[in-house]
């Protein structure tokens, strides 16, 4: 299956990703880095803009009681089920849909690529991105233990890009 996002594969960033995503053998990153990082936007608004507006419109008296410290938590709290929410919705519609992905055995299924599978492992990749982000400037919240966990889920996460395909183009 074709990758279904709306928005095109923009080729300058896409080849200015290559020597990192080559140097890392991440086969499918340039073809999803427009993904990756219209995601990490997409979850950046929803931590500090929707999540706070909806907030203190559906929890006024709890969530503007709240300090600053507990609002941050709070609010990467919505970020995180928004992203669970988003991304067990995408990977189940990939699932169904995904007819080339239906007739690949289950090797195919650990190391091939389809574009909407890409699109999956995108969305998620923008996720622990901004997770690395928001745990390392807030790490005084978080801690360091929270930091290590994102430093490794954008690591494991990352491995998704790699594919034991021929070169794709881009």
């Amino acid at each position: 299956m074709l990758d279904p996002f709306p928005v095109p594969q923009v080729g300058l960033l896409s080849q200015a990703v290559k020597p990192f995503a080559d140097f890392f053998s991440l086969t499918t990153l340039p073809l999803h880095i427009h993904e990756v990082l219209l995601a990490f936007l997409f979850y950046h608004y929803t931590n500090t803009v929707f999540s706070p507006y909806l907030s203190a419109r559906f929890f006024p008296k709890t969530y503007n009681a709240f300090n600053k410290r507990t609002k941050i938590n709070w609010d990467v709290h919505v970020v995180s089920l928004v992203q669970s929410t988003l991304i067990n919705a995408l990977a189940l519609w990939v699932m169904w849909t995904d007819e080339e992905r239906a007739e690949m055995n289950w090797k195919g299924r650990v190391w091939g690529y389809t574009g909407s599978g890409g699109l999956v492992q995108a969305m998620a990749a923008g996720y622990f991105i901004w997770d690395l982000w928001i745990t390392a400037v807030h790490v005084n919240i978080f801690g360091p233990g929270a930091l290590a966990h994102a430093i490794s889920a954008i690591t494991v996460f990352s491995l998704g890009f790699v594919c034991a395909c021929p070169p794709l183009p881009l």
